[in-house]
């Protein structure tokens, strides 16, 4: 069994500023926890997504396979950048949550994929994936809100993130940066969430729900 990539990650996004570190994934051909193909859901077209255009094999940073995104596939763009050569981050959508994926062009410069939007112009924006309450501390003693699946504001300068902070028992808790979700959780930057074990792409993982995403610009 090879070890989530998600517990032990730290994706701080403030001002810019992305650190992204994890381990393993499994080969699969595609998987999310009951979500069919992890494509884009009428709930979040209107935001900025990747098409594929021809089959393509996506591997983790290891360079092991995760699943194949199929021509016609769309799935949505968590970053998308023309800085360090190009990169795209996006997200395969599952009941438990996004799982995220990163795609590089070609030595070329070109993409597997079009967009709706422009590479390094779209909005960043935070949004919800799977209603969650948030708690002042790691113990989960007490909730500062409750923020529902759908939910999502633009990003502007307060940015978005999270941490790995514990466990509790087959969950893990995490620190997450609320951004924009900082008024309706009583004015707090930061809080504390659990969230529950599932699989993804044939490892046991851990779903974070909150993440940023982009919009047309």
């Amino acid at each position: 069994m090879r070890l989530s990539r998600h517990p032990w990650r730290a994706l701080w996004l403030m001002s810019g500023v992305l650190v992204l570190a994890g381990c393993g994934s499994s080969d699969n051909d595609g998987g999310g926890a009951g979500s069919g193909n992890g494509t884009v859901t009428a709930q979040w077209a209107g935001f900025c997504t990747a098409t594929f255009t021809e089959n393509t094999p996506i591997v983790d940073p290891f360079g092991e396979a995760m699943f194949t995104a199929h021509a016609g596939d769309e799935f949505l763009l968590s970053d998308f950048s023309d800085t360090f050569g190009g990169r795209a981050e996006l997200l395969y959508l599952t009941n438990s949550g996004p799982d995220s994926f990163e795609v590089k062009p070609s030595a070329e410069g070109s993409w597997p994929f079009t967009s709706n939007c422009t590479i390094g112009q779209g909005v960043p924006h935070y949004a919800v994936f799977k209603s969650v309450s948030v708690f002042a501390e790691k113990e989960l003693k007490t909730k500062i809100c409750d923020l529902s699946e759908g939910a999502v504001l633009p990003s502007g300068a307060t940015g978005g993130g999270y941490s790995f902070a514990g466990s509790l028992g087959e969950s893990a808790l995490y620190q997450v940066i609320l951004g924009p979700f900082g008024e309706q959780c009583q004015g707090m930057t930061e809080g504390y969430i659990s969230v529950p074990q599932t699989q993804s792409f044939g490892s046991t993982t851990w779903l974070v729900p909150i993440v940023s995403i982009i919009g047309p610009e």
